[in-house]
């Protein structure tokens, strides 16, 4: 009898594969025949869908920027504020990593610490991430303390983000986050000054 997940398409399955044992093993330390293996697909079939090992990561990564893409959206959209908007990174990572996250952290963290010399298309999927990540906090901060102070913010938010990530890595995951979070806050309320101290706060 064939099994359910076996009657997805082999792509599906090679990606499920990958991301379920390249991102929690480690991309390097993950041989090609023990994703093949659990994808139940053969050589032929990876290489004529993904080309080799590296379009397969990338072909995942962009699967995963998709899925937190999403949940980035929802937390977005559930703001009610600007500064709700600027700190939506945080709830929504915390929905990611209860709802999604099978790996201690970040896929992109993962695959830029484990490749020295990545192909060209990892590094398009590593530079989309980060375009995403600094792009949208850029333009949220804008919305908080105008132009003139909204590369300083996104910046801060940003150290604070990958800084949470980092420490999903070494500790509890909502611990890391919760800090993380209050880290953000507390550098962005020192850059906008008066008032700032409201920023201390949830926006839940």
């Amino acid at each position: 009898m064939i099994s359910h997940a076996r009657k997805r398409p082999a792509r599906e399955r090679l990606l499920a594969a990958a991301e379920e044992l390249m991102f929690v093993d480690g991309v390097v330390l993950t041989p090609v025949d023990v994703v093949l293996k659990r994808a139940g697909a053969s050589a032929a079939t990876l290489y004529s869908n993904f080309g080799n090992k590296d379009g397969l990561i990338a072909a995942a990564l962009e699967r995963r920027l998709t899925d937190w893409t999403q949940a980035w959206d929802a937390a977005i959209e559930a703001a009610d504020s600007p500064t709700g908007r600027l700190f939506a990174i945080f709830p929504a990572l915390r929905t990611y990593q209860r709802e999604r996250l099978a790996e201690r952290w970040c896929a992109f963290s993962g695959t830029a610490a484990a490749i020295y010399r990545p192909s060209e298309e990892i590094v398009e999927m590593l530079e989309a991430e980060d375009e995403l990540l600094h792009a949208r906090l850029r333009a949220f901060a804008g919305e908080v303390a105008g132009e003139d102070r909204a590369q300083d913010l996104a910046d801060q938010v940003a150290v604070a983000y990958l800084g949470t990530i980092t420490g999903m890595l070494r500790g509890d995951q909502e611990t890391a986050i919760a800090r993380g979070e209050l880290v953000a806050r507390t550098l962005v309320a020192s850059l906008v000054g008066e008032g700032g101290a409201d920023l201390l706060g949830s926006d839940e």
